[in-house]
């Protein structure tokens, strides 16, 4: 079996977006470092107390890549972007790192986003740029628009376990109203 390490936050990282990492304990910096030495992703996954005071994973999360890095003194900054969504199907602590047997999901339908999402491309485009946000199908602006809203990762992992891009943006508009101005 092929075990995928984790990295359990509180915080969800989404497919095809950017998370900056702040890292200092010493079993992440080690992860980090193997990560980089070979080439490999490991798993962000949202974290829940157990209680046996460790944190669980939630069963759902994303393969993160480094794409940059950089520090100081015993903090490593990491910026990683987000690249398919598994399910864990086994997992275990390894020392005082999580490890998990992972499932990938399949990428999402490449579908245009829809007329009523004019408010979501307005704020993507604040994100992103103009012309990257012009080009976006749905299920990339859906990811990027649910890794920068203002929403509890509760809510976040609610938006990473769906499947379909339309219903995503469509969850995202919504918690936008539930916020107001």
């Amino acid at each position: 079996m092929d075990w995928t390490p984790l990295f359990l936050l509180r915080t969800v990282l989404f497919p095809k977006a950017l998370l900056g990492l702040r890292v200092f304990e010493p079993r992440y910096l080690d992860m980090i470092s193997a990560s980089l030495r070979q080439g490999r992703d490991f798993g962000i996954c949202l974290s829940h107390p157990r209680g046996d005071g460790h944190a669980g994973p939630e069963l759902v999360g994303t393969l993160a890549r480094i794409v940059d890095w950089g520090g100081e003194a015993g903090v490593l900054q990491v910026q990683v972007q987000g690249q398919e969504r598994f399910t864990i199907q086994d997992w275990r602590y390894d020392g005082p790192l999580a490890v998990a047997v992972i499932q990938r999901w399949a990428a999402e339908p490449i579908v245009p986003m829809c007329r009523e999402s004019d408010v979501l491309r307005s704020i993507l485009e604040e994100l992103v740029g103009k012309e990257p946000a012009a080009e976006m199908d749905a299920s990339s602006a859906g990811m990027i628009l649910a890794q920068a809203l203002p929403a509890s990762p509760e809510e976040k992992q609610q938006l990473l376990l769906l499947r379909d891009p339309l219903e995503r943006l469509h969850r995202i508009m919504d918690l936008l109203n539930q916020r107001g101005p």
